[in-house]
């Protein structure tokens, strides 16, 4: 029986049927993987199979190279290693080409797994080429819209999966070169763009000395804020979780930025769709994160005369603190939902806190006539907003108090 009706008969309703491929897969398995995982590249790759065997097979093959496990990981990277050179060339050629694939799905698959080979790969200096095997792709003028969307995948995937000393400077400069250029919306797709964007959120990692750079740092914060204000819900919100990224991994340069993120942001709050306003509160909520972490590096109220303190927070207050006061208000369409389900009453909530926690004291006059003005409202709504302000503002500054405490003990002891 050949590989692709053992894959078919895989996924078969038929417990019996089921259970017998997939004996007959671990069997091959067991017998040649080198072999294995060949026929599974070969069906990836194959336009003439059908999406539902090639969907399998890439699966397999990525879970043949990777595990939750730690010691079942190191297991199939060890696997991997020893397979012939030539034979690992073979299904890496067969990766690079399903990403040109006709199917999505085959496209996608075989990025996730281009990256879980480079995860093995680029640590131990092999498979150096690959960065600019696809950014080949990129620059091609040939290249279609779903190549470049896969290419984009890839390159995310890839700077997800291996650590920023693995990639040299000058392979990072040209990755952001092509996700940055993925994203221009006169040139490319709305899918190409959204590619390029989320690949842009993991390639953050790697842009250290960019951001060092005014010039480069300009002109991707440039490009982010555009983005962040495209027609297509789901780019927006990817562009403002680069944003919550940036403001965590690269603090100490948003000064020069933060009256155009505070105006995205607000506006995000305000007038777009949910998942758009919730990343623009997790903005400021990892704002909020950082200033609090220099504070306790530095010593309690003194960190704020730190060099690293931007006091972005505090110099945000008189508006930052009405604008979470408002998502409070808004739990109409989402009070018949789930405890569980996170929307913007409860982001706004923790925000707050987190603000309490950062300021202190100076939150209380911008809270208090919201906690007065709706407390004792006839509407339900109104009243466990006040509630929900206050109990804010007071684990803030309660927890903000008791680590100045514990502090003061610390240093006395």
């Amino acid at each position: 029986m050949e590989i692709t009706q053992i894959l078919l008969s895989a996924q078969s309703p038929d417990g019996q049927i089921r259970t017998l491929a997939e004996a007959n897969l671990k069997q091959f398995q067991e017998q040649s993987l080198p072999h294995f995982l060949v026929s599974l590249s070969v069906e990836l790759s194959s336009e003439q199979k059908p999406p539902e065997s090639r969907r399998l097979a890439g699966i397999i093959l990525k879970n043949s190279l990777d595990a939750k496990d730690t010691v079942r990981k190191e297991e199939l990277i060890q696997r991997w290693v020893s397979v012939d050179p030539s034979i690992k060339a073979q299904i890496k050629e067969s990766l690079l080409r399903t990403l040109g694939s006709t199917v999505s799905e085959a496209r996608h698959t075989s990025s996730q797994v281009i990256a879980k080979v480079a995860s093995i790969e680029i640590p131990r200096h092999e498979w150096q080429e690959l960065i600019g095997q696809l950014l080949n792709n990129m620059t091609r003028l040939d290249a279609p819209a779903p190549l470049k969307q896969a290419t984009l995948e890839a390159l995310g995937y890839v700077c997800e999966e291996v650590s920023p000393q693995d990639l040299e400077q000058a392979q990072v400069n040209s990755v952001l070169t092509a996700v940055v250029q993925g994203m221009n919306q006169a040139e490319h797709s709305s899918e190409v763009r959204l590619a390029a964007v989320k690949a842009l959120y993991n390639a953050l990692d790697f842009a250290q000395t960019n951001f060092d750079n005014e010039v480069e740092r300009n002109f991707i914060m440039k490009v982010i804020c555009e983005t962040a204000l495209s027609k297509e819900l789901e780019i927006r919100q990817a562009a403002f979780e680069c944003l919550v990224s940036i403001a965590s991994t690269y603090y100490e340069f948003l000064e020069p930025y933060m009256q155009t993120l505070f105006d995205l942001t607000a506006n995000a709050v305000r007038g777009d769709e949910e998942p758009v306003a919730l990343q623009a509160i997790e903005f400021w909520s990892s704002i909020c994160d950082e200033e609090i972490q220099i504070q306790e590096e530095f010593g309690g109220d003194e960190g704020g005369s730190s060099s690293l303190h931007s006091n972005f927070v505090e110099k945000a207050l008189p508006l930052l603190v009405p604008l979470m006061l408002e998502t409070l208000l808004k739990q109409e369409e989402d009070q018949d939902q789930d405890d569980g389900v996170w929307n913007l009453s409860m982001a706004g909530g923790t925000c707050l806190g987190l603000v309490a926690r950062t300021v202190g004291d100076a939150i209380v006059p911008l809270v208090m006539p919201f906690v007065e003005n709706n407390i004792t409202k006839g509407e339900w709504r109104s009243r466990e907003a006040a509630t929900f302000a206050f109990g804010s503002i007071l684990e803030g500054r309660l927890l903000r108090s008791l680590h100045h405490l514990f502090k003061l003990d610390s240093t006395s002891c």
